[in-house]
């Protein structure tokens, strides 16, 4: 599988990546097997930029560093980290808020395996 975009957009405050998209391709990988969904996870880029600067809409100031809250439960700065964990509440039309809730803390450990720093840093 492989999903390119017509015009090259980082995540962002406006566009965010959300758990719940994430879910359900790791759902779709699963149903091929475990070992796809691990291939998946290790080939996929782009969980979070090494630089990414944030225009506000509004008042049309760029910002670096935004502060967020971690699933952890930690405020951190950073701007260029731009994951949703909407698995309480998604954002994606099609969620599956019954797979997220049976299935999350399998989909985060594989995550975890292979993007330990991107798990940490997802935000509520």
């Amino acid at each position: 599988w492989v999903y390119v975009q017509s015009v090259d957009l980082a995540p962002n405050p406006s566009y965010p990546i959300t758990q719940s998209y994430v879910d359900i391709i790791v759902r779709g990988c699963l149903k091929i097997s475990h070992d796809f969904a691990q291939m998946f996870l290790e080939t996929t880029k782009g969980w979070w930029q090494d630089k990414q600067q944030h225009t506000d809409e509004c008042s049309g100031a760029v910002n670096e560093v935004d502060t967020y809250q971690s699933a952890q439960g930690e405020k951190n700065e950073d701007s260029h980290h731009i994951w949703v964990d909407d698995r309480h509440a998604p954002m994606y039309v099609r969620a599956d808020r019954q797979f997220s809730f049976e299935k999350g803390a399998e989909i985060d450990n594989l995550i975890e395996k292979h993007h330990p720093n991107a798990l940490k840093r997802r935000v509520l």
